[in-house]
């Protein structure tokens, strides 16, 4: 399995210092909407333009970005 790390970004920046192994881009790209989707539903605040979780491979490389909504499922931007 790979690392990918979910970073917070936007208003209130955080950085995943430790990861989450996944089977694929993927199951990342799954773990990043229920983060975000998590993140909106717990807290509303978050859920605004800008505030999103950034999912960068075990290189650094950002692969998605999952807006952070606060109804239905985020949107997932897939990165070149």
């Amino acid at each position: 399995m790979k690392r990918f790390f979910f970073d917070l970004a936007g208003e209130l920046p955080a950085h995943d210092v430790l990861g989450h192994q996944c089977r694929s881009r993927k199951e990342a790209k799954d773990h990043a909407q229920f983060v975000a989707h998590r993140i909106g539903t717990e807290r509303p605040n978050f859920a605004k333009p800008g505030n999103y979780i950034s999912v960068r491979d075990d290189s650094g490389n950002e692969i998605f970005e999952a807006p952070i909504t606060s109804g239905g499922r985020p949107n997932i931007v897939r990165r070149q």
